[in-house]
């Protein structure tokens, strides 16, 4: 495993990835990794000891395969949670306060919140922020939990509320399936086949238009709480469920799901790289399910989170840890990124 540097960034302010204020420690965990368009594009957090709901958020980006210190392309006081870079190269963000921040040319024009800051340290890059409409069902405020989309005028939101948002470049609109659970994933092929999972063994298929639940092969009463996505180059959806033991579902909304393994893996999250399937298994490591059973291939670090690159895997490895590991499949070697 190669160590890739020190990890950057100061103290002292908003803009310089604090580590202390005065004699008070701070935590630094990069919660969510993307790649896209030659960038690797990821999310730390900063919080004093036990009280992460209370994060300043950094977007920070850097090329693909580089070792050079990455660029803080964002830093704020709000409590910023998810990630997702569009095919445009633009990136979005989410926050537990129900804020949408974004670099694409939105024409949003939310005044700031009184308590809000933020600085753009380096880059150059423009943001926007938004508030999600409230709850419709129960005019709660949203707290989202997935952010994924195919454009800048076609992105899903998915919320700890249950509640599933859509922006289409101009409006907001939101579909609450009455399940009455958080929806903690959302992802997609195309604009008219989107997938969303969550507890209660929520499975969800958008067509274009409408969302509409999937049944759970283990019947109505399955309690799983499903955790992730991917999508094979044959047409077939994974998705992984961590209750028990754990589950791996495959198929597609057309054909319906089926148990592809069970009690063998409790993933937190999975991706599909050349021809491969990958989960992230919390203290488990990152396992890879094959034909002969689970392979582990790391075991040494808690895998928090797993995304999917060209050619590479990348792991997240909070709570605790200001850094992210890459696999690099053509090498089989992996490397160790800070900020």
């Amino acid at each position: 495993m190669d160590e890739a540097g020190d990890a950057g960034g100061g103290s002292g302010g908003i803009s310089s990835g604090l580590s202390t204020e005065g004699s008070r420690e701070f935590v630094e965990d990069i919660v969510v990794v993307h790649e896209g368009g030659g960038m690797v594009h990821f999310l730390l957090i900063t919080y004093a000891p036990g009280d992460s709901g209370n994060a300043a958020g950094y977007v920070f980006r850097r090329p693909v395969g580089s070792d050079e210190p990455a660029e803080n392309i964002l830093a704020t006081n709000d409590t910023l949670r998810e990630l997702w870079c569009s095919p445009q190269g633009h990136v979005w963000a989410t926050s537990s306060t129900g804020l949408v921040w974004t670099s694409a040319p939105v024409p949003w024009t939310d005044a700031m919140p009184p308590d809000l800051e933020f600085d753009t340290p380096e880059g150059g890059v423009t943001w926007r922020h938004t508030a999600l409409p409230t709850q419709a069902h129960n005019r709660g405020r949203p707290n989202p939990a997935a952010v994924w989309g195919t454009s800048d005028d076609d992105v899903h939101i998915a919320t700890f509320g249950g509640v599933l948002y859509h922006w289409n470049g101009l409006d907001w609109s939101q579909f609450h399936p009455g399940i009455g659970a958080p929806i903690g994933a959302v992802r997609g092929r195309a604009a008219n086949d989107v997938y969303a999972v969550g507890h209660s063994g929520t499975l969800l298929h958008f067509d274009g238009t409408a969302w509409t639940r999937i049944a759970d092969p283990d019947g109505p009463d399955a309690a799983d709480l499903l955790t992730g996505i991917a999508f094979d180059t044959d047409g077939d959806v994974y998705v992984t469920g961590r209750s028990g033991g754990g589950r791996i579902l495959r198929g597609s909304a057309r054909r319906g799901f089926s148990v592809a393994e069970r009690d063998r893996v409790a993933a937190l999250g999975v991706a599909f790289v050349a021809g491969r399937l990958f989960c992230a298994a919390g203290k488990g490591g990152v396992v890879e399910p094959t034909t002969q059973g689970p392979k582990t291939l790391r075991d040494d670090i808690a895998a928090w989170s797993i995304a999917e690159g060209e050619g590479r895997v990348y792991v997240t490895e909070t709570p605790g840890e200001a850094a992210y590991s890459e696999l690099d499949l053509a090498t089989g070697r992996w490397h160790r990124r800070y900020y």
